[in-house]
């Protein structure tokens, strides 16, 4: 039997909002805050979920947003999993992303980001996700916060600017005859996530010291930390989109002194304690004071190591501690932008290393499947770096807290 792929009828979204252009409606206390909150977005974007809200219904204070963004995810949850809330028991499952009107000439909307404890109500706010950034453009269309900006071939373009980095994204989608993101069409298979969607091209602008100021924070394409024990670790630090510190496999092998034929269990808790150590040690180095959520650490080595040709590198992130089921995108991103950059260990894995894909980007293979990276070069300025993701709008509506 032949499925026939049946577009879906288009659907009206928060068809009773208007444009959003005043504060004066702002919550000042919890009290204020309304419960549920209307006109609320739960989407899928990329290998993440979370939910969209508009930044008139919470506090400008943000020492109140716990309560509410936790009370929506179901946290704080000692066992958890988030069964009371809208969370799923593991950090891309547990997010939200607040979208405000622009303030700033030349940018559709603003918006911050907030990953969500889930065995505390604490609030990671100092980096970005690029998974649900591509989300952003649609929600704040739907939502009348701002227009899409029309594009050849029925496409359009938000250009929204993160508050947590002070970076300005760019997504570009396909657009319905409301000029709506139309997100039901069968072009893109993404690793890690069934079926095919619509392509949104995710553009971040001039992404090089995302939290430091600087594309190498310590001057130096690598460096080597001092760990605990007179261990040493070789690794390059790079913040493009967020900072991220690289370990090559090899290295982690020599931490964990492993025997030759072993190879890394990246779910035990002594591998998981290293690399919280390198982590957390390389933060310093980059000069920040080490958050749960940032900075991110990312073990790579050559895909020709592991038995892979289609790809050209294999990256295990971790994420809030623990190792992540795909990869997060700012991540990628980052490994993207590192094989541009002479002398990192990335740069020295893939140099003269014969590719066995047509592509001009970086290929990797993460626990979910591949994803395809690019970053675009002036000279030695870093203008760009570049992914495709799909997403899906599951729910509209309003939400408990």
């Amino acid at each position: 039997m032949i499925a026939l792929a049946v577009r879906r009828p288009a659907r009206q979204f928060f068809p009773k909002i208007r444009h959003y252009t005043s504060r004066r409606h702002v919550p000042h206390s919890l009290e204020q805050v309304p419960n549920p909150i209307p006109n609320v977005g739960f989407y899928r974007g990329g290998t993440s979920k979370g939910v969209f809200i508009h930044s008139r219904y919470l506090p400008d204070d943000k020492s109140l947003w716990p309560r509410i963004l936790g009370g929506i995810m179901g946290s704080p949850d000692k066992y958890g999993r988030q069964l009371n809330g809208l969370g799923g028991g593991i950090s891309s499952l547990s997010k939200a992303v607040v979208v405000s009107p622009s303030t700033k000439e030349d940018i559709d909307c603003e918006y911050t980001f907030v990953q969500v404890g889930i065995e505390d109500q604490e609030l990671d706010l100092t980096g970005n996700c690029g998974n649900l950034s591509s989300m952003v453009g649609v929600f704040a269309v739907d939502t009348a916060i701002c227009a899409a900006r029309p594009e050849s071939d029925n496409r359009g373009r938000v250009r929204s600017f993160n508050t947590n980095t002070n970076k300005i994204i760019d997504t570009v989608f396909p657009l319905d005859e409301r000029q709506r993101a139309d997100l039901e069409l069968e072009e893109v298979e993404m690793a890690g996530v069934s079926g095919l969607g619509s392509r949104i091209d995710l553009h971040f602008l001039n992404p090089a010291g995302a939290k430091t100021g600087k594309l190498l924070p310590t001057g130096k394409p690598v460096d080597v930390l001092e760990l605990p024990g007179d261990d040493l670790a070789e690794v390059s630090l790079v913040d493009a989109t967020n900072p991220t510190v690289i370990l090559p496999y090899h290295e982690l092998r020599i931490l964990l002194s492993l025997p030759p034929d072993a190879q890394v269990d990246f779910g035990s808790d002594e591998t998981l304690r290293v690399l919280e150590s390198v982590r957390t040690i390389g933060a310093r180095q980059m000069g920040l004071e080490p958050a749960a959520a940032q900075p991110k650490i990312v073990v790579v080595q050559p895909s020709h190591m592991h038995d892979h040709t289609g790809e050209d590198l294999v990256a295990r992130a971790l994420s809030m501690g623990v190792p992540h089921k795909a990869i997060p995108m700012t991540v990628g991103l980052c490994l993207g932008v590192a094989a541009g950059i002479r002398n990192t260990v990335v740069e020295r894995m893939l140099r003269g290393v014969e590719k066995h894909h047509s592509s001009n980007g970086v290929i990797l293979r993460h626990p979910g499947g591949t994803v395809e990276v690019a970053a675009v070069w002036k000279g030695d300025q870093l203008e760009s770096a570049s992914v495709v993701r799909t997403g899906r709008r599951l729910m509209q509506g309003s939400v408990f807290w």
